[in-house]
């Protein structure tokens, strides 16, 4: 079977077969990732990457067995919960903030991984959020406007450092992380958004992640 043809129109077993040949002995530690290494495959022909599947299936599968790099946990038939190494290690920093500017900070992460999966420019802020705020009577002047600008700056530039510096540890092209995003949110920038901001929920107080819910209506990039 020729792996570097593009625009593939696999079926199933297919693509089962494709990764067994890509991936030889390291095709018996893909387990539950099957699912998301097949919509792999579907994204790899849809963008016409600059990589080949051989080049980039072994990058997915480094990637989804390395504990530190990326978690995902199956939480249905297509629903993914994602979680990145970097955030965690941004999570005391974010905790010592007040409530209003650590979800703040959380949202700023999920905007500028999707963004940044998507090649899309980083949003700069979350008008919509700062809109409620000031509407709800707690931002009340300039200053504490320009607070928020700076936790969503500091947040946006330290988790896109980490996670660049990470992957160029490990070896692995950014495409191959960007590409794995985007197949476990079926291509979806609404969709990865919501995942990324999903899997920061246990990450709260209960009293903050009702609140942090509440404004999943505020949806990418607004």
């Amino acid at each position: 079977m020729d792996t570097d043809k593009k625009k593939l129109n696999l079926t199933e077993k297919e693509k089962e077969d494709l990764l067994k040949e890509i991936l030889g002995i390291e095709y018996s530690k893909v387990g539950n990732n099957l699912p998301l290494l097949k919509n792999t495959i579907d994204i790899v022909n849809y963008l016409d990457s600059s990589l080949t599947l051989s080049q980039l299936v072994p990058y997915f599968n480094t990637i989804l067995s390395s504990s530190r790099l990326v978690g995902v946990v199956s939480a249905g038939a297509s629903i993914f919960s994602i979680f990145l190494f970097p955030v965690s290690a941004m999570i005391s920093i974010i905790n010592a903030y007040q409530v209003g500017h650590t979800m703040y900070a959380y949202r700023a992460i999920a905007y500028t991984l999707t963004a940044w999966a998507f090649s899309k420019p980083l949003p700069q802020s979350s008008n919509r959020v700062l809109l409620n705020i000031r509407e709800g009577g707690v931002v009340a002047s300039v200053r504490a406007k320009a607070e928020y600008k700076k936790v969503w700056d500091k947040t946006s530039r330290t988790v896109l450092s980490k996670v660049t510096t990470e992957l160029s540890t490990k070896g692995i092209p950014d495409e191959a992380l960007k590409i794995l995003l985007r197949a476990a949110a079926n291509n979806s920038e609404q969709k990865l958004c919501d995942l990324i901001m999903v899997g920061f929920e246990d990450k709260m107080s209960l009293i903050t992640r009702m609140t942090w819910k509440s404004n999943y209506s505020i949806k990418f990039p607004g």
